[in-house]
């Protein structure tokens, strides 16, 4: 998964499964701080698997979660 695809991955993880915290961040105008550092703590995931993987995707929710605890 290239960087961009990575990202977008994410970004679209934080809005479908976190609505609220994508949109506070989008509104204080740290949305892309914020999914940098949840991009940086999600790559060992991320890095050559498939985004198709739905596994994945359960692996990221909860990394992100546990982000959003310690923000």
């Amino acid at each position: 998964m290239t960087d961009s695809v990575a990202y977008d991955y994410v970004k679209l993880v934080l809005e479908e499964e976190f609505l609220a915290t994508y949109l506070r961040f989008s509104n204080q105008g740290i949305l892309h701080y914020e999914l940098t550092n949840i991009l940086e703590v999600c790559a060992p995931l991320i890095r050559g698997l498939d985004e198709d993987d739905r596994f994945l995707k359960y692996e990221v929710i909860g990394t992100i979660a546990d982000y959003l605890q310690e923000v």
